[in-house]
Formats: C-alpha cells, structure tokens, sequence
C-alpha cells in the first residue's frame, strides 16, 4: 500500500513539473518569439515525462492459472456389492502445484469404471465452479474395481473403490455367516424360515418370527 501511495505522489509531481515546463516554456517563447523555446523546453522535457510515467503505469498482462489435472473421490471406498449400496463420486479440477481450480470454461469429464453402474459417465464442471458430482451404484459381484476420468487436455487419476461381500448374521446366535453357507459354523444349526415374519427393530428387514438376531445386521431381537 505505501508503494502504491509513493508512485501516485510521484506521478503527480512529474505532471505538476510538466505543467510548469510548458508555462515557463510558452511565456520564454513570446517575449523572445523563438520557435526553439516551445521545441527544446515544451517537447523533449514533455516527451520524457510522460515516457517516464507510461512507463511507470505500465503493469504486465496477468496471466490466468490454467487447471492442469483431475482428481477423482469417493465416499465411502468401500461398498457392499447387494447392487443399490451408492459411492458418491466428486470430480474435482486442480492446478499444477494440486490446488482447487475454477473451470475457466465448461469442462466436460467422461468417468470409465470396470465394475458397478454411473449414474451419469459424462459430467460437467460448470465455468468458475470446482468441481461436479456423480453417483456410482455398486453391483453383485465383489472385488475391487477401478474408476478412471478423462478431461482433453487434462491428466487424471485413477482411484480403487471395493465392492465386498454382503453380510450375513445367524439368526440363532448373531454370529457372522458365509453367505452361501447352510449351517452356523458357530453353533450348527440352520437358519430358520417360516411364513411368519417380523420386522428389525435395527434396518427394518423382514426375518422370520422366530429369528433371535437380523441375517442382515446381526442386532439382536426383541422378545
């Protein structure tokens, strides 16, 4: 701020000092009626003043950052693979030290996965805005899968999201089961069935009436 203040006084005293120059040169060139007065005393000490405060003015062009990279996130990582379990996908613009960046223009993303279901492949990341959001639906098979973005021009990374197997609890004694399984490998008995039913206090599945613990959550049951 001081800078600034001391170039504006500066300024304003070099025009001041032109000002006296051009008067003191006019009033010299009518008492002595030479041509040479408003040449030598108006032109050359004029022309260098205001070279000095163009010069002085003068501020390079700014030159706007420019995103180099995308960058992809997940929340959560990690998704049970029943095919409604949802990742909520941000995609986001950075600059070349990693720094958020706004869009300079309307920015196109097209998302590739090898597993699950987008519920939109192409985004788009508004001019002056970050970043846009998507959602990817996991599906029934496990494992883990990759998540890929493709911006022109841009470079991207790829993130791994995993898809795990659902839970399965016995309804005798809320022991974890495979989900295949037939028998509680913690206490052998076979989950019951029946017609029926009631509902989980915990996530509201429905279980036979009989069941001590939810096959989906494992909290046991009111009796």
């Amino acid at each position: 701020m001081e800078k600034e203040v001391l170039t504006a006084l500066f300024k304003n005293k070099l025009l001041l000092l032109t000002v006296a120059i051009v008067v003191i040169t006019v009033v010299l060139a009518i008492l002595f009626s030479s041509i040479f007065f408003p040449v030598l005393g108006i032109g050359l000490p004029a022309a260098c003043i205001v070279g000095i405060i163009l010069f002085l003015s003068w501020t390079p062009p700014q030159v706007l950052p420019k995103p180099s990279k995308v960058e992809i996130k997940a929340e959560p990582k990690e998704l049970i693979a029943d095919g409604k379990s949802k990742s909520f996908i941000t995609i986001q613009l950075l600059d070349k030290k990693g720094s958020p960046i706004a869009a300079p223009k309307d920015t196109e993303v097209k998302l590739t996965t090898t597993g699950g279901k987008l519920e939109s492949a192409v985004v788009k990341i508004p001019k002056g805005a970050e970043k846009a959001e998507t959602v990817l639906i996991s599906s029934t098979e496990k494992g883990k899968i990759d998540l890929a973005a493709d911006a022109r021009g841009l470079d991207s990374i790829d993130i791994k999201l995993n898809f795990k197997e659902k839970p399965r609890y016995c309804m005798h004694c809320g022991a974890p089961m495979a989900l295949r399984a037939r028998v509680c490998e913690n206490c052998g008995k076979v989950p019951p069935a029946g017609v029926d039913t009631k509902v989980c206090h915990n996530c509201e599945s429905v279980i036979p009436v009989v069941a001590k613990y939810c096959s989906e959550c494992g909290t046991g049951q009111k009796t």
